[in-house]
């Protein structure tokens, strides 16, 4: 036989529809030692007829019911409490199914626009606003381009600077002077 007929009697016996004899020819098949190895591994399964399934004894019913049934019976009021109790473990299992998926759902964007032109307006207009914002947030930079100090005009300034320390450290002084006006004022 070739693979490919064989490959159409597989899918065939999987769908089921072969008869006793197609799936005769195939278990032959897959039991000769021609068969390809790949066929094989992988169906070789099939080559083994399965066993019977005995049929029940008799009294198999009865001790089959007796076992599962186990003689319980409930009265009407048991089973219309079961029923509620039934009905309220629904519910709240719908309601807690409910608050889950609407805490865990992740809010969808929706489109505010349904005209793409005017959007693209929109975004133009928006991002020429913050472009004027940003320019004029920038204009008091242009007095730093401007500057033109040069490394010996500086030094003078931290040559005042330092005149301007001494001068405060001195001052600092005059609170020593007078001690008793500062403790009568603190008292």
């Amino acid at each position: 036989m070739e693979q490919e007929k064989i490959r159409e009697l597989l899918g065939k016996y999987f769908r089921g529809e072969t008869g006793e004899d197609e799936e005769q020819m195939l278990r032959d098949y897959l039991r000769s030692p021609s068969v390809p190895a790949s066929l094989a591994d992988e169906f070789g399964y099939l080559a083994v007829r399965p066993e019977k399934v005995p049929e029940p004894s008799e009294g198999f019913e009865a001790v089959l019911d007796e076992v599962t049934r186990n003689g319980i019976e409930m009265t009407p009021r048991a089973t219309r409490r079961f029923r509620l109790a039934a009905i309220g473990a629904s519910v709240a299992a719908a309601a807690g199914l409910w608050l889950i998926f609407s805490l865990v759902r992740t809010p969808q964007a929706r489109d505010t626009y349904s005209d793409p032109a005017l959007a693209m307006a929109e975004v133009k207009s928006i991002l020429l606003n913050v472009s004027e914002r940003m320019n004029t947030g920038t204009a008091h930079l242009e007095q730093v381009k401007t500057m033109t100090a040069t490394p010996e005009e500086l030094t003078s300034l931290t040559t005042i600077n330092g005149m301007v320390g001494k001068n405060l450290s001195r001052l600092r002084y005059l609170g020593d002077l007078r001690p008793g006006e500062n403790k009568k004022e603190t008292e």
